[in-house]
C-alpha cells in the first residue's frame, strides 16, 4: 500500500468503547449536572497499523506495559510530539474493558495534572491511543533521588492532590494511585520545572453513584497492595477516601524513602496496613508529620482528611502549625487508639482486626487486582449465617490472632 499522498482527514467513528454502556451513560448524564461534558475525542477505524503512517512519523519505543508498548510519534500536520500506546486486543483479553473504561473516564476530564488523550485509532487486532508526550516516569526518578526534600515533596503532593480533588469533585475515584502512575511532563509556564506531574492510568477508575450510604460506595477489590487502604483490604465498602490513603503512602515515600508498611508476605503487609501506624525514622517538620498522620493514621475513612482539606493544610500552605493545632492531632491519635479497642463480638463498620484480613490470590498479576463486585454485609454475625451450606467467611480467611488475646481485640 502506498502512502505518498496528502494526509486524509480523520473521521470519528461511533463505536462502543464502554464495557457497561447503559450504566455509564446514565452516570455520564448525571455528571453533566456537575459541569462535566463528554469530550469528542476522534475515534477512527483502520485496517492495519501501516495506515497510521499517513498521519504520524514513528520514533523509538518509550515504554512497555502488560497489554503492549508505547511509541514516540510526531504528528505530520503540526509537528506535535505524542506518545502512542499500542494495545493488543488478544493479549489484553477481557482486560480490554479496563482500556475502554479508561477512555470513557478520560473523555470526561481535563486538568493540567491529568494525562491528556488526544485521539483513538482502532483496527481489528489493536487499539492505538494517542496521549500527550511526557519526558519521564516518576517511579524511575524516585528510585534515583529518594528521599526528597520537603520543598520538592510539597510541590509534587500539591499537584497530585489538586488533580485528585478535581476527580473527587465530579465523583470519580482513581483507585490505583501509585508512583508508577505518575509521569513527568512539561510545565507550559516554566520549562525548568523538573517535577510537573501528570496522573495517568485510569483503567481501575470508577464513577461513584450519586446518593448516600451504601448505594454510593464501591465494592470491587482492586489496586496495588502497598498503596491500598484498610477498608479495601478488609472487603468493606469504600469511597473516594481510598485515594486519600494512597496519597498518604506516596507522601510518606517521598520524604522517608520507603513504604510506610512493609512485609515479607502480602498477608503481613495487609495486617500492618490495617493495624499499625507509620513510623518516622527521619527528621521531618512537625507540619508534614501531621499531614501524614491525618492520611495514614486514620483507619476510619469517614474521619480521613479530604483532598480539599489537604490543600488547606499548613504544610501545603507553608505555614507553621500552632501548638493548639499540634495538640489537636495528638488528641486525634489518642482517640483513634481508644476507638481501635472494641469488645469481642462487637459489630463495627470499619475497625480492622487481623481476623478480617483476607488472603490475596495473585495468580494473574503481582501488582494489579480487579475482582468481581461483591455485595457487602457489615453485620459479621449475619455474614457468617447468611448461607449455612457454604463455608463462612471466618473459615475462609487466614487468621492472625495476637498471642494472649482475651476479652478484647486490641490493635496497636
Amino acid at each position: 500500500m502506498s502512502f505518498d499522498r496528502e494526509c486524509p482527514e480523520m473521521v470519528h467513528v461511533a463505536v462502543n468503547t464502554d464495557p457497561l454502556q447503559m450504566l455509564l451513560q446514565d452516570e455520564f448524564t448525571k455528571t453533566q449536572h456537575y459541569g462535566l461534558k463528554v469530550r469528542n475525542i476522534p475515534h477512527t477505524k483502520i485496517s492495519e497499523m501501516n495506515e497510521l503512517k499517513v498521519w504520524y512519523d514513528f520514533g523509538e519505543k518509550i515504554g512497555e506495559g502488560g497489554f503492549g508498548i508505547v511509541m514516540a510519534v510526531r504528528e505530520k500536520s503540526n509537528n506535535k510530539q505524542w506518545a502512542m500506546k499500542l494495545i493488543s486486543k488478544s493479549t489484553a483479553g477481557d482486560r480490554i474493558k479496563m482500556v475502554e473504561q479508561e477512555i470513557q473516564i478520560l473523555k470526561l476530564i481535563h486538568h493540567p495534572h491529568i494525562i491528556y488523550l488526544d485521539k483513538i485509532f482502532e483496527s481489528p487486532k489493536k487499539m492505538y491511543l494517542v496521549f500527550e508526550r511526557c519526558h519521564a516516569d516518576f517511579a524511575k526518578i524516585y528510585n534515583e533521588r529518594k528521599p526528597f526534600a520537603e520543598k520538592i515533596a510539597k510541590k509534587i503532593i500539591s499537584e497530585l492532590v489538586d488533580a485528585v480533588a478535581y476527580l473527587h469533585k465530579y465523583e470519580i475515584v482513581h483507585r490505583d494511585l501509585k508512583l508508577e502512575n505518575i509521569l513527568l511532563g512539561e510545565n507550559p509556564l516554566d520549562p525548568t520545572d523538573e517535577y510537573y506531574i501528570k496522573l495517568t492510568d485510569f483503567g481501575l477508575s470508577s464513577i461513584v453513584k450519586s446518593g448516600k450510604g451504601i448505594e454510593s460506595m464501591l465494592h470491587e477489590f482492586c489496586g496495588t497492595i502497598y498503596y491500598m487502604a484498610p477498608e479495601m483490604i478488609t472487603f468493606r465498602s469504600y469511597s473516594q477516601m481510598c485515594d486519600m490513603w494512597s496519597i498518604g503512602v506516596i507522601l510518606y515515600m517521598l520524604v522517608i524513602g520507603k513504604f510506610p508498611f512493609y512485609g515479607k508476605t502480602e498477608k503481613e503487609i495487609q495486617v500492618k496496613i490495617c493495624t499499625q501506624s507509620p513510623k518516622f525514622d527521619a527528621k521531618l517538620s512537625q507540619e508534614v508529620e501531621d499531614l501524614i498522620l491525618l492520611l495514614l493514621l486514620v483507619k476510619d475513612p469517614v474521619k480521613r482528611i479530604r483532598a480539599t482539606e489537604v490543600l488547606q493544610h499548613p504544610w501545603i500552605l507553608s505555614k507553621k502549625m500552632s501548638r493548639t493545632m499540634h495538640y489537636n492531632i495528638m488528641d486525634k491519635m489518642k482517640e483513634w487508639k481508644s476507638e481501635m479497642t472494641v469488645e469481642t463480638g462487637a459489630v463495627s463498620d470499619w475497625v480492622m482486626a487481623p481476623d478480617d484480613v483476607i488472603e490475596i490470590n495473585r495468580s494473574q498479576t503481582k501488582q494489579a487486582m480487579n475482582l468481581p463486585k461483591t455485595n457487602i454485609n457489615f453485620d459479621r454475625a449475619s455474614r457468617r449465617m447468611s448461607n449455612p451450606k457454604k463455608p463462612s467467611l471466618k473459615e475462609q480467611v487466614t487468621r492472625a490472632k495476637p498471642k494472649g488475646q482475651s476479652g478484647k481485640k486490641r490493635v496497636n
